[in-house]
């Protein structure tokens, strides 16, 4: 009798053992995605798994017009490169037109990238726009993305440090101009009160050349 009584119960613990995993296993399946940009200790999407489209060759780096974020710590200014990212500088250019970006927060902040929440407009995904040329200085503007190259929608990130493993992986849409100490003191849940768009200015022009020429002289050192 104890016999049968110690089967029966081996047999309950060995079911309920394996519906805990198969439950697991079901939870994991039904959860999203991230949408994210790799970190250095994340492994590298090969070539051989992406089909990437050619990058274009020698950026122009010219800047078009400005998107100011007027944060809740302050205001980033960041000029967007229309001419080199024209399909991914559309879709910013036109969110933040709408309002889109209004109250969106930044969920992640490391020491070295700030990035934000999707706007507030779905968006469908779109393949990614590399130049060769732009790469990622301190100050970058770009899309977040899942492994899927095609998978960017409208989260964007700052990095607050150069990130040049993310050359010709992600797209490289805009450079802040002003603004980067406020960039380096956000913090995970800070948001964007609101965001516009205005046209380039003479000192912009002058707040640009200046950063390109302080990424130049630090790969140069």
């Amino acid at each position: 009798m104890k016999l049968k009584l110690w089967a029966a119960l081996i047999v309950l613990v060995v079911g309920l053992v394996v519906a805990m995993q198969w439950m697991a296993e079901t939870q994991r399946a039904g959860k999203p995605q991230r949408v994210d940009l790799m970190t250095d200790k994340m492994k590298r999407v090969t070539g051989a798994q992406e089909k990437k489209p050619k990058p274009q060759i020698n950026a122009t780096k010219q800047p078009g017009r400005v998107v100011v974020l007027n944060t809740n710590r302050g205001a980033i200014e960041f000029v967007l490169y229309e001419k080199d990212c024209p399909k991914t500088t559309a879709r910013i250019s036109e969110l933040v037109a709408g309002g889109f970006y209004d109250g969106v927060r930044f969920p992640r902040v490391e020491d070295w990238v700030i990035q934000t929440e999707p706007a507030k407009k779905e968006t469908p995904p779109m393949g990614i726009e590399i130049v060769d040329g732009l790469t990622h200085a301190k100050g970058t503007v770009g899309m977040a993305r899942t492994d899927d190259p095609n998978s960017n929608t409208s989260i964007f990130y700052i990095t607050l440090e150069p990130a040049f493993h993310l050359d010709m992986e992600y797209t490289n849409f805009g450079r802040v101009i002003k603004g980067m100490d406020v960039a380096m003191n956000i913090q995970t849940g800070d948001l964007i009160k609101s965001a516009k768009l205005r046209a380039l200015t003479d000192n912009d022009k002058k707040l640009f050349n200046e950063a390109l020429k302080a990424e130049s002289d630090r790969r140069t050192q």
